[in-house]
């Protein structure tokens, strides 16, 4: 019976925060990385929370919580990028990142290590060809075991995986400045 009273006293302060009127810009910050969403304005539903529209345009309700915050408003000068950030500049060789996928856990088949400006590797040790293109931050695996893959850059540690029709899925693959490109993954 305790734990049963703890738990919705947890369940009850979680629910504690109303929904953000319309039009408010948040960033979700989930297991599969961040993901930027636009308020609804809806009433908050006791069973899904709040409702909310993804940036790619996915329905999505989210309880507003720690993991829910205010898009920032300021944005950094047109062609700059912030500062320490390499976003939209070329990829940094012997980078390696792991990638997981959400209710699923590690995605090996999406992992990529940068070797040199053309060259990638996956997890097996495979080696392809890859193309990037700074400007839209599109990662485009050619050649080799995962030629196909395609992914966005969505910060100058993380890259998304994108869909065949180039929307973002639920892969996140995130750099680990802990593997080496010719170690083991």
């Amino acid at each position: 019976m305790v734990i049963a009273c703890l738990s919705l006293s947890f369940m009850s302060s979680a629910y504690a925060q109303d929904c953000p009127p319309a039009g408010g810009k948040f960033i979700i910050k989930g297991f599969t990385g961040e993901t930027g969403v636009t308020a609804t304005g809806a009433a908050k539903d006791p069973r899904y929370g709040c409702k909310w529209q993804t940036d790619d345009g996915r329905e999505l309700w989210w309880d507003m919580g720690e993991d829910v915050v205010a898009k920032q408003a300021s944005k950094p000068a047109a062609g700059k990028a912030p500062p320490g950030s390499t976003l939209g500049g070329p990829l940094s060789t012997g980078s390696v990142y792991e990638c997981t996928l959400p209710g699923i856990g590690l995605f090996t088949g999406a992992y990529f290590g940068i070797i040199n400006s053309n060259t990638y590797r996956d997890f097996d040790g495979r080696r392809g060809n890859y193309r990037y293109d700074a400007s839209t931050g599109i990662l485009r695996l050619t050649s080799g075991s995962s030629k196909g893959l395609v992914y966005k850059r969505t910060s100058d540690k993380t890259f998304r995986v994108l869909d065949d029709k180039g929307n973002i899925t639920g892969g996140n693959c995130v750099h680990n400045s802990a593997k080496k490109i010719d170690g083991r993954w």
